[in-house]
């Protein structure tokens, strides 16, 4: 993982754990708790590739119906031109 923030150069990235939005043709998956780095000063965020290859499988076994996901939510949608009037 990284050692440095690609984004603003810091080097202090602090073990967390985040919510992954996982978008696949219009259907979105929010996966809760999954580990990453995350920069202390601009908040960018790094992932290991095997937890996000892991979420992708995962993601496409729920969509064919082959895994259900823990719960559902239902979510808001709105274009960002009517938001701001």
């Amino acid at each position: 993982m990284a050692e440095q923030c690609s984004f603003c150069g810091n080097t202090h990235l602090t073990p967390k754990t985040t919510r992954y939005i996982h978008q696949q043709n219009g259907d979105l998956l929010f996966v809760e708790q999954v580990p990453c780095l995350e920069c202390d000063y601009c908040g960018e965020q790094y992932f290991e590739i095997d937890g996000l290859k892991r979420i992708e499988a995962d993601h496409r076994a729920i969509v064919e119906h082959r895994k259900s996901p823990s719960r559902f939510v239902q979510v808001a949608v709105q274009e960002f031109e009517t938001a701001t009037r």
